[in-house]
């Protein structure tokens, strides 16, 4: 067998056009029905509605009113973004804690959700922002 039917665009195909031979719509045809299967369904806030769902346990409206109540910022520097805020969480016990900018909740992320860790790279950003120091000698110890 060297050609099957599309039953998307009617036509004769070369089998190659197809993904697998089981399957009745070639490569174009199916691209063409997932992509309307999808936005049907409510395209990508579908998508993130299931993800808050299965990893937080929180629906579209819970995250929406959360977003309200912080005012549509990120609860640590206070900032609108462009993206959706992302669900800060404790890694330790799950528990949802606010909304953050990507950069704030990666920043938490990257010192392992440490107040200590946070606290010692604020100082070290205060020490360095009147520019380069005279030695590394020179600096007080910790």
């Amino acid at each position: 067998m060297t050609s099957k039917f599309c039953t998307g665009c009617r036509e004769d195909k070369s089998i190659e056009e197809y993904s697998k031979p089981w399957v009745h719509y070639c490569r174009p045809c199916a691209g063409t029905r997932a992509k309307e299967h999808y936005a049907a369904r409510g395209g990508a806030d579908y998508s993130y509605a299931r993800a808050l769902r299965r990893f937080y346990g929180m629906t579209m409206e819970e995250y929406q009113a959360r977003f309200e109540a912080q005012g549509g910022r990120c609860a640590v520097c206070r900032e609108e973004s462009a993206q959706r805020l992302h669900v800060d969480h404790s890694h330790q016990t799950g528990a949802i804690r606010e909304l953050l900018c990507e950069w704030c909740n990666h920043a938490i992320g990257k010192a392992r959700d440490d107040p200590a860790r946070l606290r010692a790279m604020a100082d070290y950003l205060e020490r360095h922002a009147q520019g380069p120091t005279a030695s590394p000698a020179s600096r007080p110890e910790p």
